[in-house]
């Protein structure tokens, strides 16, 4: 005798659905115990995606689509080794300078330091000299470790290499991915994934082509800036910037920290003009490099790639920064597709009539 106001409610779970659930957790689990493996990959979806309009815009000239990537590789590695050739005569100049100068700035930091207070009870004592003596020990360890260094350059070249190939596959048939992942997505759901996808592969595109024009614009204005200064080691100075300012603010960050120490065996005025400099490039960085070259596509705000920075760092160290951008791109446009449409801001003829109470 069935009991009157009970019901019998049945969830049923889907083999497809169970598969999923395993898989995440599998990827999740993958995705911290071989990072390197994980960053070569977005690495290479990054590559494709900021390559996805050049290549359509010259397959639309009537090149086939892998001529048109290999092309811009050509490109690429050309204005690579350009940049190359006349870099390196210069950062080679300032390497043998620092060098030659290394003894006369030990002397100036071993008077700042005798300047300031002592601190504790004098048991540890502040010495560039015997930072000075450690960074030649480690230059000549390094020096008798040339097989170590061959090896690790040969893996590095190895890896770039698999990185292009990668983004080279993914750029030809950029829908070949999505068809396989399509399969495990019920039809009433497809046309939802693929919009999304589109959408994370717009932002990824907007993020990478903006951030490779923010990083040479922030490396030749902080190298131009710091000559005009008359800091030493300015163009050097300007390379290190653009090429860590891949990873937003942090970067520029650490390029000020190398430049403040220079411009301080020149003089306090510099300094304080190294500093000036820095926020003012950081600024424009922020409120004209960034909407001008993200434009709407990305909508990223400057608080989520800090936050998002600093917890890639506290989990994984220097590869979480190089993660956390690309990483929070996707999320952030998963985001955009799920969240609720906001109407506060918009005039009241265009907001959703609200329903009854």
């Amino acid at each position: 005798m069935e009991r009157q106001g009970q019901r019998t409610i049945t969830v049923s779970i889907s083999v497809r659905t169970i598969f999923l659930i395993i898989a995440l957790v599998a990827l999740t689990y993958l995705f911290f115990r071989i990072p390197h493996f994980w960053l070569l990959v977005l690495t290479a979806v990054v590559l494709a995606t900021a390559m996805d309009k050049p290549v359509t815009a010259m397959q639309a000239k009537g090149l086939p689509r892998g001529i048109s990537i290999l092309l811009i590789y050509i490109l690429l590695i050309g204005m690579m080794v350009i940049a190359f050739a006349a870099l390196a005569p210069i950062i080679a100049g300032d390497a043998r300078a620092l060098e030659r100068e290394l003894p006369g700035y030990t002397a100036i930091f071993e008077k700042i330091a005798a300047s300031l207070p002592a601190t504790g009870d004098g048991s540890a004592t502040f010495s560039l000299e015997g930072i000075e003596q450690q960074l030649r020990s480690n230059a000549s360890t390094l020096a008798r470790s040339a097989t170590e260094i061959g090896v690790e350059a040969g893996r590095t070249a190895f890896y770039v290499f698999v990185t292009l190939v990668l983004a080279f596959f993914l750029s030809v048939e950029p829908g070949v991915v999505l068809d396989g992942a399509a399969r495990w997505v019920p039809a009433r759901h497809q046309a939802r994934v693929w919009r999304v996808a589109r959408n994370i592969h717009e932002s990824i595109g907007a993020w990478a082509r903006g951030q490779l024009a923010i990083a040479l614009i922030f490396g030749a204005l902080m190298g131009i800036g710091l000559k005009l200064i008359g800091v030493p080691y300015a163009p050097s100075l300007g390379v290190i910037a653009g090429i860590l300012e891949v990873v937003p603010y942090v970067g520029g960050f650490i390029t000020v920290v190398l430049a403040v120490l220079s411009a301080a065996t020149v003089g306090v005025p510099q300094v304080i003009a190294v500093i000036v400099l820095y926020v003012v490039l950081v600024n424009v960085e922020s409120h004209v490099l960034a909407p001008l070259l993200y434009g709407k596509a990305l909508g990223l705000p400057p608080v989520a790639i800090l936050l998002a920075l600093l917890a890639g760092v506290e989990l994984l160290g220097i590869l979480g920064a190089l993660l956390a951008i690309p990483l929070t791109v996707i999320i952030w446009a998963i985001g955009e597709e799920f969240a609720p449409q906001r109407t506060d801001g918009l005039p009241l003829e265009h907001r959703p009539d609200r329903a009854p109470d």
